[in-house]
């Protein structure tokens, strides 16, 4: 359920909702085995009301179309099938997204702050955090013009750099790595061609692995006041094989051992292209900052990643996305439009 006038509606209509549910002992044995269960069980084992408990599982438990379709499921084995039939009523899917040629996207406001303890990462600052946007292919401005303006409407600051070699790559983002990190969260965005697992600097000949640019942020390698911070990296580019380079492995465990609280978003599967509109925007840009613009306002980054593969699932051209995390710990909302003076 995470298209807000709908999800507005069912806070509206809760109280009739609510008498159809029962917390019978099969229903909750189920719920330990629901998506959401690591973050909120043990929330939920502290509520001793049981109109309470009702409330908070059908708000946090439901916040998008999968996890609330669990509801649905767990509802129908606990033979509760009226509580199912309403609640799947108001998670019906979603129209797509029309995209806009623009440069500059409304981004929606937050109403509820999702920040700190053990649920959420600390974003409440103003400045949020930093981006470090690295544009490599000219005919892509409008795209690094748009996350720009997309960025600093969540309170980041951003620095754009154009057409950079691959060691002025490496060091930007080792200046970054070492040096002090008073914000909440940093993102490191690449905009241009790849191959190989590797990104091209500013020319077919100047290309680096991506593995050597996340490992600049593992644990021995940066600051102690950005180890704890979120990190998370965006790489918008072709990871084709040509077979000409020994093949490089994918970020995975073997080598991101030492990388915490990082999140990997890639444009494309590993092995395939990444598509280019025609009018200044790829095919996953389009998707990810209309998404950021609809969504961050109520879902985490998670979240916003599964909608932006859902909207490119509506493509002709299937690109698959792919989002790897690691010791990851908790969720990363974005919170625009609230903040805390620090």
């Amino acid at each position: 359920m995470d298209k807000p006038e709908v999800r507005t509606r069912f806070m509206q209509n809760m109280g009739q909702f609510l008498p159809l549910v029962s917390l019978s002992p099969l229903f909750m044995t189920l719920l330990e085995n629901h998506t959401c269960a690591h973050n909120l069980i043990r929330t939920l084992q502290g509520i001793t009301d049981i109109t309470a408990k009702k409330v908070f599982i059908f708000t946090e438990f439901n916040r998008d179309r999968n996890a609330c379709n669990e509801l649905v499921d767990f509802l129908r084995r606990s033979d509760q099938p009226d509580a199912a039939r309403e609640l799947e009523l108001y998670n019906q899917s979603t129209a797509p997204l029309v995209y806009s040629q623009d440069v500059r996207l409304t981004v929606k406001k937050a109403h509820t702050f999702r920040s700190g303890n053990t649920r959420w990462f600390v974003m409440d600052g103003a400045p949020r955090g930093q981006v470090l946007l690295f544009l490599q292919e000219p005919d892509l401005q409008n795209e690094a013009d748009r996350f720009d303006d997309l960025f600093q409407k969540l309170y980041f600051s951003v620095n754009i750099y154009r057409n950079s070699s691959c060691d002025q790559i490496v060091d930007t983002l080792k200046t970054a790595s070492e040096g002090e990190f008073k914000k909440d969260a940093l993102i490191v965005m690449f905009i241009g061609h790849g191959r190989d697992q590797m990104v091209q600097g500013n020319g077919p000949s100047d290309e680096i692995h991506i593995k050597k640019l996340v490992d600049l942020f593992s644990e021995n390698k940066c600051h102690d006041t950005l180890k704890p911070k979120p990190k998370i990296f965006v790489f918008n580019c072709c990871r084709f094989y040509t077979g000409v380079n020994p093949q490089e492995p994918v970020v995975d465990r073997e080598w991101m051992d030492g990388t915490t609280r990082t999140f990997i978003c890639y444009a494309c599967a590993d092995g395939t292209d990444s598509f280019y509109t025609g009018n200044g925007y790829t095919l996953y840009g389009q998707a990810l900052s209309h998404c950021i613009a609809e969504y961050a306002h109520d879902l985490n980054l998670t979240q916003i990643f599964h909608k932006t593969c859902d909207e490119m699932n509506r493509e002709i051209i299937q690109q698959r996305p792919e989002l790897i995390m690691k010791n990851v710990d908790r969720d990363l909302y974005f919170n625009p439009g609230l903040y805390k003076d620090k």
